[in-house]
């Protein structure tokens, strides 16, 4: 591991912990900018430095650092309502670097399908913390008009921008001469 690849990756780690104290409450799940640094980590660092940033930025949060949204952190996070679409960040970093290393020309329907990755894993987290944590089971039909539905239009455009400015600033990086991995 380079120090270019450290450096990059605490550099999206710092990006999204920053991004996630600009949140904006609708319903249970808050709308934050997470989605655009996500998707711009994994266009920007790569299938294996990408998920790396997000796993730092969880882990930062894990043990107290208040980088969630609206400051939120520790452990609980994780089995809140909102704890799977953490995971499912993971995931979908995972999957836009796939896009940017195999060098795919449809990158945005790439990051869609990445985001509705992160959409299906943070349901199930949502409607497991749901039934078995607050014991109030919900179906598949209200999990989906409750914590995705709201977000589409906003994830979508986030998606938009994260590959274009994702895909300038990688293009930059590489003209310039910076090996990225």
């Amino acid at each position: 591991m380079s120090i270019r690849n450290m450096a990059g990756a605490a550099l999206f780690a710092t990006l999204l912990s920053v991004i996630s104290q600009f949140s904006f409450p609708i319903g249970v799940v808050p709308h934050t900018l997470q989605v655009f640094a996500i998707v711009l980590a994994g266009l920007v660092m790569g299938p294996k430095y990408g998920p790396l940033s997000v796993v730092i930025w969880l882990l930062l949060g894990a043990f107290g650092v208040p980088v969630f949204s609206m400051g939120h952190s520790g452990l609980a996070t994780f089995i809140n309502p909102t704890g799977g679409f953490l995971v499912g960040f993971i995931v979908q970093a995972w999957i836009c670097g796939y896009c940017r290393e195999r060098r795919l020309p449809w990158a945005l329907l790439i990051a869609v399908v990445s985001l509705i990755a992160a959409y299906v894993i943070g349901l199930a987290g949502f409607m497991a913390s749901f039934a078995w944590l607050l014991q109030k089971p919900m179906t598949l039909i209200q999990g989906v008009a409750v914590c995705v539905v709201p977000f589409i239009p906003f994830d979508l455009i986030k998606v938009v921008a994260a590959v274009v400015l994702g895909q300038k600033i990688y293009g930059a990086l590489k003209k310039s001469g910076v090996d990225l991995p």
